[in-house]
């Protein structure tokens, strides 16, 4: 089982050190500025730093929007369960 667990480890740090050197090359070779002009403030980002905040900020959406879905479905079963404890037929 431990070898198991080591290579899902070792799958993991791949995948970081994967997505980790296409941010590095991204930055490289999009070196440059991003004006966002907002309602209240203009703000001049560099490109890498534009990429990194929406991919973060999207993938904390996406966290969030699973969570909302994991734990209204665990709730659902949760009280099936009650309801089934609460119903089932008494033994004779």
């Amino acid at each position: 089982m431990k070898a198991g667990r080591w290579l899902k480890r070792g799958i993991y740090v791949l995948l970081l050190a994967g997505v980790v050197s296409i941010a590095g090359i991204l930055a490289l070779l999009n070196r440059g500025t991003v004006e966002l002009d907002l309602a209240f403030a203009e703000v001049g980002l560099s490109k890498p730093l534009a990429f990194t905040v929406a991919f973060g900020l999207g993938w904390l959406f996406g966290l969030l929007c699973a969570g909302g879905a994991v734990l209204k479905r665990r709730t659902a079963k949760r009280k099936s369960r009650q309801d089934a404890k609460g119903t089932a037929p008494a033994e004779t």
